[in-house]
């Protein structure tokens, strides 16, 4: 996992947020250690605007216009954070903020020697940055699972054998993407990450393509760990629309000018299915399809009729003169 530090002053686009919305998450060392209470001032377009942290450890504005410039400060045991500048856009902003952990040098330690230790038994989680997303391109529609698998105790676990993605059985092209751990192999449509399971995230980014006829596609996923939250990016050509009885909440929205659907909702326990309904798909008429075989299989029976049923007429043959 990379330094949290290392990331401090980072600013992110991302989907999840309305465009005009940014977030500034202050962490004392590690993802771990929120810094709820604390004061960060942003500076919008020259102007102050001072926000406290929530228990999140996140201080939000809203409401900001396209084109707006802004940069995030906080001040912790007197070390001055400070954000890159940033340009409100078409999507949300997220702003990270990393003050020194004081024992960061003994906890690393610590973690390091834990981490090298034996497994226990445990479990896991698909974490809540883990999504879903369906892109329709081309008459094909393509689905990715960008799967965190989080262990969030300090040591590795054993969950009891590997954690198996079973696809739908028409999953096509499965294959899992770069990026993803080396745990993780796909046979088929069927993804299998084998343990133990290191503390932290170990990502998984699982791509295949999911056939369909007709308008409307539906994709059923039973899930092999908790899903801690829902979330459903669906690229919107057309009249495309998505539905599930797992989403809260669904809004259209854009990034980069390009709209796409966000569905989210609560946590889907393991072995409990996300049922996507994707609607208003590009298809093909299958009747041009049937008339053109039953066409071509009617010449072919005409062909076969005449050559067997209908009698052969042999040539007269030309008599005598004058017969």
């Amino acid at each position: 996992m990379p330094d949290p530090k290392a990331l401090s002053g980072s600013v992110l686009p991302v989907a999840d947020l309305p465009a005009g919305t940014v977030t500034a998450r202050v962490i004392r060392g590690g993802f771990d250690q929120n810094l709820a209470g604390q004061v960060v001032e942003f500076t919008i377009d020259g102007a102050v605007r001072k926000v406290t942290t929530d228990a999140n450890g996140r201080a939000t504005v809203t409401g900001l216009r396209r084109g707006a410039r802004l940069r995030a400060v906080a001040v912790v045991s007197g070390e001055r954070l400070e954000s890159k500048e940033a340009v409100v856009a078409d999507s949300g902003l997220r702003i990270i903020l990393v003050a020194t952990d004081p024992n960061a040098t003994a906890r690393a330690a610590e973690d390091a020697a834990l981490a090298a230790a034996p497994p226990v038994k445990g479990l896991v989680v698909l974490g809540g940055d883990s999504r879903v997303v369906a892109q329709y391109s081309e008459d094909r529609l393509s689905i990715f699972y960008l799967m965190d698998i989080v262990n969030g105790a300090r040591t590795p676990v054993d969950i009891g054998g590997p954690l198996i993605f079973a696809l739908p059985q028409t999953a096509r092209g499965t294959a899992v993407m770069d990026g993803s751990s080396k745990q993780a192999t796909a046979i088929g449509p069927r993804v299998t990450v084998v343990g133990p399971f290191a503390p932290g995230v170990t990502p998984v980014r699982i791509a295949f393509q999911l056939p369909y006829s007709g308008p409307t596609a539906r994709l059923e996923q039973r899930w092999p760990a908790t899903l801690q939250e829902t979330a459903v990016i669906v690229s919107k050509v057309g009249v495309i629309d998505a539905t599930s009885p797992q989403f809260a909440n669904k809004q259209t929205r854009t990034d980069g000018g390009d709209p796409f659907i966000l569905g989210t909702g609560p946590a889907i326990a393991a072995g409990q299915s996300l049922v996507l309904n994707i609607s208003g798909l590009p298809h093909h008429p299958r009747w041009p399809r049937y008339v053109a075989l039953g066409l071509a299989g009617a010449i072919l029976a005409v062909g076969i009729w005449a050559a067997v049923v209908m009698p052969t007429r042999k040539p007269r043959s030309r008599g005598r003169d004058g017969d």
